[in-house]
């Protein structure tokens, strides 16, 4: 009984560390996302640029019958400033170094993940052991990036899809992923009608 009440509370701190590391990911590859996109602006801006700069207007009359030499100038002036504008931002922003530290992070989860799925397995755990892992999990924690409360739901949300699918596909392996999730969805749309619908009951039955 004392062995099972050491795992669940090991259990407990990985499910914990899980959790987290999900968020991290998620905020990691919506970072490296954000990131792509402003370098390939910045690398399609400054190459349309260096085209344009380098080309005389009167080769795309063809194509823009009314440019002229001051529209053309100014075209350029306005895409150059753009690109300006845009290295400015990804640099304030510091997307990619902000992406690997939440990546950082959910690296260091995964090796502690793996480390308390170990003792967690292991025949004899002592007190000793579940300290070690708290302060493990503990100190990540205070070195990691801040997690916004709306991607931690998030992530706790996908984490308990990840498991609802997992126990199915152990009773139906050749269960449809993306039928099983729309069905999911339908189900928490129908929870959280039917809840709202009940707190209207209970708002009109006390003004009444």
């Amino acid at each position: 009984m004392e062995l099972q009440d050491k795992k669940n509370r090991i259990k407990k701190l990985r499910k914990k560390a899980e959790l987290s590391r999900n968020a991290h990911f998620m905020i990691a590859n919506r970072l490296k996302l954000y990131s792509n996109c402003l370098h390939s602006f910045v690398l399609i801006g400054s190459t349309v640029t260096a085209i344009l700069t380098f080309a005389n207007y009167d080769a795309f009359l063809p194509i823009f019958k009314n440019l002229n030499d001051k529209v053309y100038k100014l075209t350029i002036g306005l895409i150059a400033s753009l690109v300006f504008i845009v290295t400015v931002i990804e640099e304030f922003l510091k997307l990619e170094k902000r992406a690997s530290e939440h990546e950082g992070a959910g690296k260091q989860l995964t090796t502690f993940i793996r480390n308390a799925d170990l003792i967690e397995k292991s025949t004899s755990i002592n007190e000793g052991d579940i300290l070690q892992l708290t302060q493990s999990y503990t100190t990540i924690c205070e070195n990691s990036p801040v997690i916004p409360d709306k991607v931690f739901f998030k992530a706790k949300k996908h984490l308990y899809e990840k498991i609802a699918i997992s126990k199915e596909l152990e009773i139906n392996p050749f269960m449809n992923i993306y039928f099983f999730k729309l069905m999911m969805r339908l189900k928490q749309f129908k929870s959280i009608t039917a809840n709202e619908g009940a707190e209207g009951e209970i708002d009109k039955k006390e003004r009444g």
